[in-house]
């Protein structure tokens, strides 16, 4: 059921701007080999696959062309840094507005972090070249905070599509080779037809475990009857 909620999810979020997938990976769960006792039904009981762990598919999304100018889109490992009530985390949604105070913050509200902390625009056109640099009026403001990590797979989903390390072990590093594109959105990278097929296969091998367990109880109950009528 994990396996469908996951799935669920992804699907849900074709549409989330910067989504990235979360993959399932399965284990074969056999309990019943070696053991001689074990019935054919219960061994096909025993014998199936079980969700093991999941990981985030960190491949780039296409990008939309907006041409909104607080429209980022990234090419690339890398994240932006945002500041939230929970602490320090990472996106790829780059769906940016800004706040009263004229602060860059994420459609959520959540201020975006630059090298000098957080990026105070102010009335004028707003450029964000491709080295990630911030201009009002021609003027440089900031630079975007990017980010990567060794391992960006293990990343922790936490809504909103944000991200933070699993553990301390994973420290964020300057992100290099990734180029910004303003006026893009970068849209999910999940395959909604591939989603909705492995949902599918997962559901009837569901059905078919439960099937399997109907029919072991049923064959328990006729040999129960079999031996009272002895």
């Amino acid at each position: 059921m994990e396996a469908l909620d996951l799935l669920a999810n992804n699907l849900a979020n074709t549409n989330t701007t910067g989504f990235k997938e979360q993959k399932a990976f399965f284990a074969a769960l056999n309990t019943a080999m070696g053991s001689p006792e074990a019935s054919p039904l219960e061994d096909a009981i025993n014998r199936h696959a079980v969700l093991a762990e999941s990981s985030l598919n960190v491949t780039g999304g296409s990008l939309l062309q907006t041409d909104r100018e607080l429209d980022v889109a990234l090419v690339g490992d890398g994240f932006l840094t945002v500041e939230t009530p929970a602490g320090i985390r990472y996106t790829r949604n780059g769906n940016l507005m800004t706040d009263s105070r004229w602060v860059l913050c994420t459609a959520e509200g959540h201020p975006v972090i630059g090298e000098r902390g957080r990026i105070v625009l102010g009335p004028g056109n707003i450029g964000i070249n491709e080295n990630g640099e911030v201009l009002v009026n021609r003027v440089r403001i900031d630079r975007l905070k990017l980010a990567s990590f060794e391992n960006p797979a293990a990343l922790r989903r936490q809504g909103n599509s944000l991200f933070a390390p699993v553990s301390g072990d994973q420290l964020p590093k300057a992100a290099t080779g990734v180029t910004v594109r303003q006026g893009y959105q970068e849209q999910s990278n999940v395959n909604p037809v591939l989603a909705t097929v492995r949902m599918v296969e997962i559901m009837r091998h569901f059905e078919a475990i439960q099937k399997s367990v109907t029919l072991m109880f049923n064959e328990m109950d006729a040999k129960s009857i079999e031996r009272l009528g002895r």
